[in-house]
């Protein structure tokens, strides 16, 4: 089994970061690969898109099924071809004062993972930094100068 993890800091509310994660019909105004129709809740199967990169058309198509929904904690889904890849994607959220840190994660077991190795995992680790980079710009309030500073 293959183990991927990445994160990121967001200063943001965990209510607004968690807000995002769950709102599936705005989930590409910060996740460039992916996108998902169907209700957030614990136990529904969704329709999953991934795209393999920002400019590809909607790409690839599977059902998934949302495991876990522990609203402002933790979502997480299982999806995938079994025997080729099976995917159990996470996103954890820990506040951390002002800050949430958000872990996306993934355990693949199948053929894939294990015959493309490293490659595999290197290449899935930028795709999981990816839309964790986005969701923090689309969440982080944009700073203004204050008057008399810069111009």
């Amino acid at each position: 089994m293959m183990k991927i993890s990445t994160e990121v800091l967001i200063s943001a509310s965990l209510s607004k970061v968690w807000g995002a994660l769950v709102d599936f019909p705005r989930y590409r105004s910060w996740h460039p690969l992916v996108e998902i129709e169907g209700p957030a809740k614990e136990g529904a199967e969704v329709d999953y898109f991934y795209r393999s990169s920002v400019e590809a058309p909607r790409g690839m198509s599977m059902k998934a099924k949302i495991t876990t929904l522990q609203p402002t904690h933790k979502m997480s889904m299982e999806f995938g071809v079994k025997g080729v890849a099976m995917i159990t994607e996470r996103y954890d959220l820990v506040r951390e004062g002002t800050q949430v840190r958000v872990i996306h994660s993934a355990d693949i077991a199948g053929l894939l993972p294990f015959f493309a190795g490293y490659l595999f995992r290197r290449r899935l680790t930028e795709k999981f930094q990816l839309p964790l980079d986005w969701l923090a710009r689309h969440l982080t309030p944009k700073q203004t100068p204050k008057l008399g500073q810069g111009r």
